[in-house]
Parts: C-alpha cells; sequence; structure tokens
C-alpha cells in the first residue's frame, strides 16, 4: 500500500509550525485496516521530546462519548431509564424541581421561576435538558459572576458547585452542555452505589477492552501522565503556537468530569469507537448503539442546534470543519450526519471532539472509524480542522485502495 499524501501535508505542517504534534488512529470493522502514527513534538517547550502513537491526551469533551455509554450500561440494567423524569428526581434531587433562568433585574440580580417540566436522562445525553455550559452561554456565565464564582469550564469543582439554572424548559431548546454530562457523571456515580466514574469506567468499560492509559486521575497513574502532551495556544487564527504552562484541568482532579475529564491515549480510545462499530457486545447491547446513532433531536431542537452552526467559528468548534450548512442532528454520545460527507463519513456516522482540536467518528455505513489527537487551543483551529478533514478523508481513499 503506498503512503496516503495527507502524511506529507502533516510533515509539512510540523516543520512550518502550523502544529507541534499530532496522533491519528483509525481502524476499519472487519479489522483488516488498522493505522496508527505520530506526527511532529510531544510539545511546544524548548526541549521537546518526538510525539508517540501512545502519548496521554487530555481528551476533554471526547469524554462524553464514555460517559454516554456508561449511562446506556445503567439503563440496560435497570437502574434508570432514558425518558423517565422521576429516575432524574430520585439520583438528581437537585434537579427534582428545576429552576429556569429568565433573565435579570434592574439591580443585576438573577430572576428565575419554577421550570414546568422535568428532566430525562435522554435530554441530558441530547443537551436538551436546558442546561448549559458557562462559556457558551452569555446569560450563564453572567449567573456565575453574580455569584462570585469563576468560569464553569476551568475548575475542578465539587459536586455543590455543578448546580445552575436551566436556561430554558427541559426538552424545548438546545445548549450544549459540559454541566449536563457532568450531572450524567454524577447520575452513574449514585445508580451503582456511590462507586466514583473512574472505578465504574474501570470496572466496564476500561478493563473489558483492555484499556491501561485511559484515566480520569492522573495522579494515580503516573505511567500515563509521564506521557502526558503539552497544551499549545495558537496566537490568532493564523499566528504561531505558543507552549503553554500546566492544563487546563487539575491535576489532581477533585472528581471524575464526565463532561470532559478524561486522558486517555489514541489507541486506547480508538478501542471504544472500534467496540461500538462492531458492536461486539462488550460495551453495550445492539439495541443501545442502535439508538446511540438515531437522531434525536425534535424539529425545533434539531432548528436551534443548526441555527448556531451558521456562524462559521462555530461550526468548526462543533463540527471540526465540517461545510457550514452540512445536515446534522444530534444522537447519543455526539452528532448524526444525516447526509454522505463527499469523500469522507457516510450518512448515519456518529461523531464529536474535544476542546483542544480532538476529533473522533464511527461511520457504520462505511465500516470505518477514526481519531485525531492534538492539544492546540482554542477550540475550531482552523489549521488543526483542515488536517483532520485530510486525515479522515486520507482514511477512506487507503482503505478503497486496498480492498
Amino acid at each position: 500500500m503506498s503512503m496516503p499524501a495527507f502524511q506529507d501535508t502533516f510533515r509539512t505542517a510540523v516543520e512550518s509550525g502550523s502544529i507541534i504534534g499530532a496522533v491519528v488512529v483509525a481502524e476499519n470493522k472487519s479489522g483488516t485496516f488498522s493505522y496508527a502514527e505520530a506526527f511532529g513534538q510531544a510539545d511546544a517547550s524548548l526541549d521537546p521530546q518526538a510525539l508517540t502513537p501512545h502519548a496521554t491526551f487530555w481528551m476533554a469533551s471526547c469524554t462524553k462519548l464514555l460517559t454516554t455509554i456508561a449511562s446506556l450500561q445503567c439503563v440496560e440494567r435497570g437502574l434508570l431509564a432514558l425518558d423517565v423524569p422521576a429516575d432524574i428526581a430520585r439520583l438528581l434531587p437537585e434537579y427534582a424541581h428545576p429552576e429556569v433562568l429568565v433573565g435579570f433585574d434592574a439591580h443585576g440580580a438573577p430572576l428565575t421561576r419554577l421550570a414546568k417540566g422535568r428532566i430525562t436522562l435522554r435530554q441530558l445525553l441530547t443537551h436538551t435538558s436546558g442546561l448549559a455550559s458557562d462559556f457558551g452561554n452569555p446569560q450563564l456565565s453572567a449567573w456565575r459572576m453574580r455569584r462570585g464564582e469563576g468560569p464553569r469550564f476551568s475548575e475542578a469543582d465539587v459536586v455543590g458547585r455543578l448546580q445552575s439554572p436551566l436556561v430554558f424548559e427541559p426538552g424545548e431548546g438546545w445548549d450544549y452542555s459540559t454541566l449536563g454530562m457532568d450531572w450524567v457523571g454524577q447520575i452513574i456515580e449514585r445508580a451503582n452505589g456511590g462507586i466514583t466514574l473512574e472505578k465504574y469506567m474501570q470496572e466496564h468499560i476500561f478493563q473489558p477492552l483492555g484499556m491501561e492509559s485511559t484515566t480520569f486521575h492522573l495522579e494515580q497513574k503516573e505511567e500515563v501522565r509521564g506521557r502526558l502532551t503539552g497544551m499549545s495556544v495558537r496566537a490568532g487564527e493564523t499566528g504561531g503556537l505558543v507552549h503553554m504552562q500546566g492544563h487546563l484541568m487539575h491535576d489532581p482532579a477533585s472528581y471524575g468530569s464526565g463532561g470532559g475529564g478524561l486522558y486517555a491515549s489514541a489507541p486506547d480510545f480508538l478501542k471504544v469507537l472500534v467496540s461500538i462499530l462492531r458492536d461486539d457486545g462488550k460495551l453495550l447491547k445492539s439495541a443501545s448503539i442502535a439508538e446511540m446513532f438515531s437522531p434525536q433531536l425534535s424539529l425545533v431542537n434539531k432548528d436551534v442546534w443548526m441555527s448556531k452552526l451558521k456562524v462559521e467559528v462555530v461550526n468548526r468548534i462543533m463540527t471540526g470543519g465540517m461545510k457550514v450548512g452540512t445536515d446534522l442532528s444530534w444522537g447519543l454520545g455526539g452528532m448524526c450526519t444525516l447526509k454522505d460527507v463527499e469523500d469522507r463519513r457516510s450518512k448515519g456516522s456518529l461523531a464529536w471532539g474535544g476542546y483542544p482540536n480532538l476529533f473522533w467518528w464511527i461511520d457504520r455505513e462505511g465500516e470505518i472509524a477514526g481519531l485525531y489527537a492534538s492539544q492546540v487551543i482554542p477550540a475550531g483551529d482552523p489549521k488543526s480542522t483542515a488536517l483532520f478533514a485530510e486525515f479522515e478523508a486520507g482514511v477512506y481513499q487507503m482503505v478503497k485502495a486496498q480492498e
């Protein structure tokens, strides 16, 4: 098999300083195709090490896929249901009677009212619960600042500080919510007798798949921390990259953030993608996997989601650089592609990513799954999304060439 063209593009990007480094991995359903390669350096420091395929990445919102899988395992075991508000009220009494933020008075004090509806697990998994993220919702940011709290995104909060009002009625909108998925993590813990999310995933996801380089707690796995890739900051959309001291998540972590707290190697994360692709029964039953890939949004909520994607920079962040106007919905664990994407994934694929420009996809029709892993901020970096697109297209070319 000839070398894919994207390899030269990646090497040129590293040499020119467009990126510091990236790891890309992909595999097909049958196992006849497997690809893993590292390009560049582990960080932008003065004395960097070469990046390796088994480097550790902060997976950020890629975590949401595993939290979704864990919650669906709980559904399969009868611990709660997708559409029963009473289950959320029982396991999440903080939101048994949620309040909706409706604005602020003349003195800047927040105004809330009791929600008419109640939250379900499906709503939490599809970002339609009314919970939002500070970094994407100005009203919620203002509410938190009024309370004298810092941005939720950059804090390792205790559970008591996760609570916030809804920004719309449950089921009547769409707003991306890392906070909501953090609460799903808490639901999993409480439904399983108070076990930590780390321990739950170790028993029900990591060990069944042989994932030895994945954790919420670097302080518990020094060998994983020792391979941690450094974070780089882009100076403007077209500027160079600067090494960032430290990381965005607290280390040690005070809790397992189901919305964005995992660290993993690319090959480890690929094991999850491939397990779902193959429907091998190691993680979920076939019916649960089918539900993950089913478009979940109502027409009204889909319009809200798609309207956000009309803004080019938001579209880059949310979709990993898909063409503006690409028809997309939301499944359980990621966004659903509703039409074939030329030279890339097929209709019905599931995909998402993570803040420092990580992007994954699972294409059941095309029988391919893959991941682009980097540690570049801010999200939606144009140079990173362009490389991801070329890698994804290159994977399909390689698979086709060996048929």
